[in-house]
């Protein structure tokens, strides 16, 4: 359901939502409501940043490693 912003007091679903409270109603409930509620601004979800891809480099061995094989 879509997402409205309350411009009065209202009571949806027997609960009071503030002025500026949001809530979610059906096209025609807020149809009927006229003024009192706004469409909410959607909420876009924050883009991940891709971090750059590491290549890691083969380690080279060291001699103590190489004696002890």
């Amino acid at each position: 359901m879509p997402k409205y912003i309350a411009n009065e007091y209202l009571l949806h679903n027997g609960k009071v939502v503030q002025a500026g409270g949001q809530l979610e109603l059906e096209a025609k409930q807020a149809e009927r409501l006229g003024d009192k509620v706004t469409p909410a601004p959607e909420e876009k979800e924050p883009e991940k940043e891709q971090e750059p891809v590491k290549e890691e480099k083969p380690k080279k061995e060291t001699k103590a490693k190489k004696e002890s094989k």
